[in-house]
């Protein structure tokens, strides 16, 4: 029997801060916040929730598609509410892909976490950094009928006082010390170098036109709370590096924060988008020098060609579940500027076919051609050659999908994990036949940079040059 889909309710809240809020939840299981910490068009939104009626936490996420599929069927997200009111939230590791396509396992499996962690989030509090305004929605889900209707007003009252008093609550205490924190890295400078000239000779081989090498550092730090140290870093990470696709993800054996800056997949009705980034300069102090940089990565036919490259790979992927001839490039090698770098972004879109969702999206273009390379499968292989250790969710992907279909998912870059006894976080760039060892090396120092600075806000003194060394 088909059940009627209820409608979920909706009640304005009076939230001057999603992080406040996200503050007031974390004593919960599960607790997020996805936060537009950086002032975006494309990004207005921050969403904060916790304790989800159900997380799928395993290598694949069949499970987690029969649920959603069979609830989704359930609910009518609020007329005119929210872009996200309650459905899947959580992560997507890189490592996933291994489950959509035949990929080499060579690379060491050092973090025993899973390939998908996805909670079920029945309420969900939205943010409009436009207006200024604050909501609470809940569905009253995984019950149905009067039991639902009942379960949605109880659990919209508990929220409502929870992140009411979220706005007089304490930041979380930090654990900074003064001594340097031991750091070590999956490449020394020199082996970093070493393989970047390996990626090269494979290029001039003809196996590929481009490879995204990443390396890894774990600082090693003792923490009673992971969750609790992860969201004192998402927001270190809010002022240091504000990005437009932050977030930051409870859980009780290894938490996230991440500063993304990219958008890997939004899906509107059948609308897709997808904005890869490509090319990199570092940011100046000195005015004159950062317009300098700025305008040198406009002009590089290298960063040029690495980011055309990519939009080639996104175009093929989303040409497999999109209508055909509505894969456009709406704009190439756009300039955006964050605080610690510049970057070169392209936006790609195109039509959903019809009887396919964001599950089917996501697995057509999983993981993300940007971070990568061209040929995409190729790349892949070869990096799992390359680099020491999997890279568990670096590179992979945060974000939500709602009752509806509606779905926005981040490039998991400039993103950390936070465990008992270790941060560990990456930064790569993309390799091409033109690439300098050094100044790719130098690149992924840049990236990192806006991570260390938040860190030593958090943990303390962390100096990725000094103490880089093999990984024990």
């Amino acid at each position: 029997m088909q059940l009627r889909p209820e409608p979920a309710r909706i009640q304005r809240v009076e939230i001057v801060d999603p992080v406040l809020a996200a503050r007031a939840l974390a004593h919960l299981p599960y607790p997020f916040l996805l936060h537009s910490s950086m002032r975006d068009p494309r990004a207005r939104w921050s969403f904060f929730g916790a304790d989800p009626f159900a997380v799928i936490a395993g290598d694949d996420d069949l499970e987690a598609m029969q649920l959603w599929r069979r609830f989704s069927a359930e609910v009518h997200p609020p007329a005119d509410g929210p872009p996200f009111t309650g459905g899947i939230l959580g992560y997507w590791a890189y490592d996933f892909g291994r489950r959509l396509e035949r990929w080499p396992s060579i690379a060491r499996d050092d973090s025993g976490w899973p390939a998908v962690r996805l909670g079920f989030y029945d309420v969900v509090g939205a943010f409009d950094h436009e207006t200024g305004r604050a909501w609470l929605i809940s569905t009253g889900l995984p019950l149905s009928g009067a039991p639902r209707r009942d379960r949605a007003q109880r659990r919209l009252e508990t929220f409502a006082r929870l992140t009411t008093f979220g706005r007089r609550a304490a930041p979380p205490r930090l654990v900074g010390g003064l001594e340097p924190l031991p750091v070590h890295s999956t490449f020394t400078p020199e082996t970093y170098r070493a393989a970047v000239e390996q990626v090269r000779g494979l290029i001039a081989a003809g196996e590929i036109f481009q490879a995204n090498l990443s390396q890894r550092w774990t600082v090693s730090i003792t923490a009673a709370s992971p969750t609790a140290l992860a969201l004192a870093l998402g927001e270190s990470l809010a002022s240091v590096s504000p990005s437009p696709y932050a977030a930051w993800l409870g859980g009780p054996d290894h938490a996230v924060a991440s500063a993304s800056p990219e958008r890997f997949l939004e899906l509107r009705g059948r609308r897709v988008e997808t904005r890869p980034i490509k090319g990199t300069r570092p940011r100046a102090a000195d005015a004159a020098e950062d317009r300098r940089l700025r305008s040198e990565l406009l002009a590089s036919a290298k960063d040029r060609a690495e980011n055309v490259m990519i939009v080639d790979v996104l175009r093929n992927d989303l040409g497999r579940v999109c209508e055909t001839g509505s894969v456009e490039v709406a704009a190439l090698c756009e300039p955006e500027s964050f605080p610690q770098v510049h970057h070169l972004t392209s936006t790609v879109r195109g039509q959903l076919r019809e009887g396919l969702d964001g599950f089917d999206l996501l697995h057509a273009c999983f993981p993300g051609g940007s971070i990568t390379g061209a040929p995409k499968l190729r790349a892949i292989e070869i990096l799992e050659r390359i680099e020491p250790v999997r890279r568990h969710l670096y590179t992979g992907s945060i974000g939500w999908m709602d009752w509806s279909g509606d779905a926005d998912w981040n490039i998991a870059i400039r993103t950390a994990t936070v465990a008992a006894t270790s941060i560990r976080f990456s930064a790569g760039g993309g390799i091409t036949s033109e690439s300098d060892p050094d100044a790719e090396y130098r690149e992924t120092l840049h990236k990192a940079q806006g991570m260390v600075r938040a860190l030593r806000r958090v943990v303390g003194p962390v100096e990725l040059e000094a103490t880089l060394a093999l990984a024990p």
